[in-house]
């Protein structure tokens, strides 16, 4: 009798144990079926655009006032611009903005085949900071960097909430130049750099908002302003890898491409590219950003009307070359004919095949694959 209770007690012990180790049966997929990843969705969507609409995709433009005039809503019709930014220009008071980002959503989207635009804005804070009146009022990235990581991503979910309060969806921040003019730098060395940068981008996706290192490969020893006109930075591949590239090289690994892009600078490294600056060189977009850092998200130029491009390149052309080197998305943020003009000459290098279709359409599918994302995320789809 005693052998049979503890036998008995056994096969209980046992029984009530497995009720919470065997897995749960799971439904099984419809045969022949598999799932559709995010590249399947966005070729299906790619596949069904025109080739102006294709061209809208890889161009981030800006607008001229605080809301769609007759002149803005006309080129918006006839150019399906993909993505914009707004400047002080455009930002007059909260509900003014909330009113105008929606207008350029439903606008945009409706010229894009349903996708929305990226709406973007520079809020690095300190030198760089719009609607000084209204948005929370970020020191400069080098007082950041005096205090600690956890106060910069605290300062980054604060404005990162108001920025997605008005509808912008990327904020070009952060900085991660070493020693960078203005006190736009967290510090002078990639150790003080990196975890600064990478608090903020913390603060920001924290709150839904999409990030954006730059200037690479960095230009925090440049000598002239690249608003005014170009300039060179003689460091060689190793010096870049153990000083101004090593924040981006680091950060890239730590941060998630579809919430984290990168901007490329109009600056020449001739140790790189002696014939062009970075943001038309393969050598630095393809090469370095793409196979040396392992950089799989969406690449952008530095706004193209800066006076180190609108000084030495046509604007029909410099579109073609930066995205024939390797970028994803073209800025040309001011000037409607210069729009028109990059928007152009791209679309014909497209139809005539000067540029590699091929290529054209990668640019396009990375975009697109990203949008699809960030949308379905947005929704709570997954």
């Amino acid at each position: 009798m005693k052998k049979f209770v503890i036998l008995l007690l056994l096969l209980l012990t046992a029984a009530g144990s497995g009720c919470h180790t065997l897995p749960k049966e799971k439904t099984a997929a419809p045969p022949g079926t598999v799932p559709e990843t995010w590249d399947d969705k966005a070729d299906k969507a790619v596949s069904a655009m025109s080739a102006r609409q294709k061209i809208g995709q890889l161009l981030m433009i800006g607008v001229s006032g605080s809301h769609l005039d007759e002149e803005t809503r006309v080129m918006l019709k006839e150019y399906p611009f993909g993505n914009v930014i707004l400047f002080d220009r455009n930002l007059k008071n909260p509900d003014q903005v909330r009113t105008l980002n929606q207008e350029l959503k439903k606008t945009m989207k409706n010229t894009s085949g349903g996708l929305q635009p990226f709406v973007a804005i520079d809020q690095e804070g300190g030198y760089v900071r719009r609607m000084k009146n209204y948005l929370p009022a970020m020191p400069s990235a080098r007082a950041l960097g005096q205090t600690s990581p956890e106060q910069t991503k605290q300062w980054a979910v604060k404005t990162g909430g108001s920025l997605r309060n008005l509808g912008f969806t990327l904020n070009f921040a952060p900085v991660v130049d070493l020693n960078s003019a203005k006190n736009r730098s967290y510090g002078s060395t990639p150790q003080q750099v990196v975890p600064y940068a990478k608090a903020a981008i913390d603060g920001y996706s924290s709150v839904g908002l999409s990030t954006c290192l730059k200037h690479f490969p960095g230009i925090g020893k440049v000598q002239t302003d690249p608003h005014d006109d170009g300039d060179v930075v003689t460091l060689t591949r190793e010096e870049l890898n153990q000083e101004d590239g090593r924040p981006f090289r680091e950060l890239i690994s730590q941060t998630h491409p579809e919430y984290t892009y990168v901007m490329v600078s109009n600056v020449t490294f001739p140790q790189l590219d002696a014939r062009q600056p970075a943001c038309l060189s393969a050598a630095v977009m393809n090469t370095l950003l793409r196979g040396t850092y392992h950089y799989e998200g969406i690449i952008l130029t530095d706004d193209m009307e800066m006076g180190a491009m609108a000084k030495h390149y046509a604007f029909s052309e410099m579109g073609v070359r930066a995205v024939e080197s390797g970028a994803d998305i073209v800025l040309v943020c001011h000037d409607y004919d210069h729009m028109k003009e990059v928007f152009d000459g791209l679309l014909s290098a497209y139809e005539s095949g000067k540029i590699d279709k091929a290529r054209v359409d990668e640019a396009v599918h990375r975009v697109v694959r990203t949008k699809l994302f960030l949308a379905e995320k947005e929704a709570g789809s997954f």
